[in-house]
């Protein structure tokens, strides 16, 4: 086989095919090339893109600002990829270079900064003053208070402030060992009671002559974490909020009748509950008249005289039957209850053509809702509860602009549904009419490269053989009609009058 020729031919082929090709067969041709090279550009850059992703382990966590950038330096300079959180106190490395990075750079004295416990006594130093002594050790406590506080759930960072007096020879004059505590927590969270209860619980544990009591927690907003330790203010606190959790209990309960019954957002309701924290001992005592008689002592005296003769006189004393009971008053009993309650005098109906239309609120309907919220938290109107209803016109500008932005986000993501649809359907219909055109161009282009090759073995077979090039089916019929019109002139002429004719009409 002959390959520059083959080549060149199918060179011309093609050439030929371009410009006898109508517009819609290049256009095809065209973007079946685009999309090949785009495909193409894709599938490198994806390859070639994952050589960056690695997984990171924290290398060095707690670092101050001077550090960080000296560390980032120097793993540049080892060409070791790295990354920095966002605060730019901990820096990342791959997790298979960790244990390695963490050998090489603790041989250079990385890091100089973040917490140092008790390695701060590894080195020891000479002329260490027993002040220097005592000021290291709390040092190293408060830093080692900090770590352990760290690992807990919540909290991001933690600085310990110990105040630890020195011993008194009176016990009287002895000052309190304290502590300080700042928590910064991760994100908006906030830490339950009984975390922060635990928290003081280990300080307290972790220093020696530390009362738990003595332990301060607040927060990075500088907001007080740990409970009130004076026992009155206590004691107020938590009246307050069992006050509040009973208005908040009856709220909820007549709020959610409310709701059931016509509408949510349709009323309010506010409760003011007056607790009685009295702790009261009452006894009493009660006598049962009619009971056995029960002789417990008894006095006899005599007397004799001439004229009367002997008398006896007895003095009996018998026991009464009581009853005795020491009652003690509940703590926080509702003395008194009082209940504002709003309902919008007007409510939304749907007329027979479906619109929204609002109409006024009968009065036997108002009346009716009162007496549902008294049931609900059983008012005694003994005790001097009170209800009051305010039937209003509650503002629905809000609801009206929220429905009116959920229709019309209804009607842009019905549209938006049917615009992506359509361009899928378009797109569908590009691609396939852009595969036809391509599996055609192949096409020819393989029939060009068979025709050659079988070209090619018929002239290796027969080297000194001529022959003539096959007809096409162009010629063929030519030379047929050409031979018709030499043999039969008659019959040529009849076919070609009726050609004419049908032309015409």
């Amino acid at each position: 086989m002959n390959l520059p020729t083959q080549v060149s031919g199918i060179t011309e082929r093609s050439q030929a095919w371009w410009t006898e090709a109508p517009p819609v067969q290049k256009y095809g041709a065209v973007g079946g090339g685009i999309v090949g090279i785009a495909l193409l550009v894709f599938m490198f850059f994806t390859m070639s893109g994952g050589e960056d992703q690695w997984e990171g382990r924290i290398l060095y966590s707690n670092l101050e600002f001077d550090e960080s950038a000296e560390i980032s330096n120097r793993l540049r300079a080892l060409e070791v990829p790295h990354r920095l959180t966002a605060d730019a106190t901990a820096i990342l490395v791959p997790e298979d270079r960790y244990m390695e990075l963490r050998v090489q750079l603790a041989g250079e004295g990385y890091p100089k900064s973040g917490r140092i416990g008790y390695e701060i006594f590894d080195e020891a130093q000479l002329a260490m003053t027993d002040f220097l002594q005592k000021v290291n050790f709390q040092r190293a406590l408060q830093s080692e208070i900090e770590q352990t506080l760290i690992n807990i759930e919540g909290v991001r960072n933690a600085r310990v402030h110990l105040v630890i007096p020195e011993p008194s020879l009176f016990t009287e004059e002895q000052n309190p060992v304290t502590a300080s505590v700042s928590l910064t927590l991760e994100g908006n969270k906030k830490l339950p009671i009984e975390r922060i209860n635990a928290i003081g619980y280990l300080v307290s544990a972790s220093v020696e002559g530390l009362d738990q009591g003595n332990v301060i927690i607040i927060d990075g907003s500088g907001n007080m974490l740990s409970e009130e330790r004076d026992p009155l203010v206590k004691m107020a606190n938590k009246q307050f909020e069992m006050q509040q959790q009973v208005e908040k209990a009856l709220e909820r309960k007549v709020q959610t009748l409310m709701d059931q019954v016509i509408g949510k957002d349709r009323s309010r309701v506010r409760i003011n509950a007056v607790l009685n924290f009295d702790q009261k001992q009452t006894q009493q005592k009660r006598v049962e008249p009619g009971a056995s008689q029960v002789v417990i002592s008894e006095e006899t005296q005599e007397t004799s005289s001439a004229e009367k003769g002997t008398e006896e006189q007895a003095i009996r004393n018998y026991e009464v039957n009581e009853t005795i009971q020491s009652i003690v008053g509940s703590v926080g009993s509702i003395t008194r209850l009082s209940m504002a309650l709003t309902i919008d005098k007007t409510r939304v109906v749907i007329d027979p053509e479906g619109n929204y239309i609002e109409e006024q609120r009968a009065d036997e309907e108002i009346t009716q809702l009162r007496e549902l919220a008294q049931q609900a938290i059983g008012m005694d109107e003994t005790r001097g509860d009170a209800i009051t209803v305010y039937p209003m016109a509650f503002d629905k500008t809000q609801e009206i602009r929220a429905r009116e932005e959920s229709q019309a986000q209804e009607r842009k993501e019905f549209w938006t549904d049917i615009a992506i649809n359509v361009a899928k359907i378009l797109g569908i219909i590009a691609a396939l009419i852009t595969l036809r055109f391509i599996i055609q161009a192949i096409g020819r282009g393989v029939g060009v490269e068979d025709e050659l090759e079988v070209l090619g073995e018929v002239s290796t077979d027969v080297e000194e053989e001529e022959f003539e090039r096959p007809e096409t089916p162009h010629e063929m019929i030519l030379g047929r009609v050409q031979q018709m019109v030499r043999e039969r002139p008659e019959d040529a002429a009849k076919l070609i009058r009726t050609m004419l004719m049908d032309e015409e009409s």
